[in-house]
């Protein structure tokens, strides 16, 4: 059996200051930090990780390395699980974006790219590339094997459409919290999703 565990990283400075996030790689918050530290510490104690994987974008290093840190695990990064590429809105702030670039008509449809980024349809063919060739390694792991991957919103809301093999069209949304995180447990036979958006880890004293 897959234990998987879907990680978003904590609050980042664009968080704060109204910025689209996308490919600009933001830091942590001081919040953000302890956010982390938390699920490090509430990780440590309820659930024994095996692998640590993380997109390279700082924030999600961020979260990862301090996780990682905690459980003695070194977290690799992937760069497949990098958040949806907004090209020239990375950075700007929501004004500036609807200024210079109103996601209106065409920029709306799925297989139209944002300015200088991806579409919908090139970010979900990459995520259900990663997916696939992950499932294919990990799925069929003689032991149970405990997996937790560090991301970001959107791409942790793809992950969920490849998982349960929904339409690219599927009007679901998967909002997840600073360090929010979901657990599924899959094997050949199905898949059961045990967790969503769980921030216990916030929520508890002296953890």
């Amino acid at each position: 059996m897959l234990r998987l565990i879907l990680v978003r990283h904590g609050q980042s400075v664009a968080d704060i200051e109204g910025k689209h996030e996308g490919r600009a790689d933001f830091s942590l918050t001081e919040l953000g930090i302890k956010q982390a530290e938390k699920l490090a510490n509430y990780l440590s104690v309820y659930y024994g990780i095996d692998q640590l994987f993380c997109s390279p974008l700082m924030r999600a290093k961020q979260t990862a390395m301090i996780i990682g840190k905690k459980l003695m695990i070194e977290p690799e990064e992937v760069a497949a699980l990098m958040e949806m590429d907004n090209g020239l809105l990375a950075g700007l702030t929501f004004e500036e974006a609807e200024e210079k670039f109103p996601l209106t008509g065409q920029w709306k449809k799925i297989y139209h790219p944002l300015p200088g980024g991806e579409s919908v349809i090139d970010f979900r063919l990459r995520i259900e590339k990663f997916w696939h060739e992950f499932k294919d390694k990990y799925l069929n792991y003689p032991l149970q094997k405990t997996i937790c991957i560090v991301a970001h919103g959107g791409t942790i809301s793809m992950l969920y459409k490849g998982i349960l093999g929904l339409p690219i069209d599927t009007k679901l949304k998967v909002p997840t919290f600073d360090t929010g995180f979901h657990v599924f447990e899959i094997t050949e036979e199905g898949i059961i999703l045990v967790k969503a958006n769980c921030i216990e880890h916030l929520l508890i004293e002296n953890i």
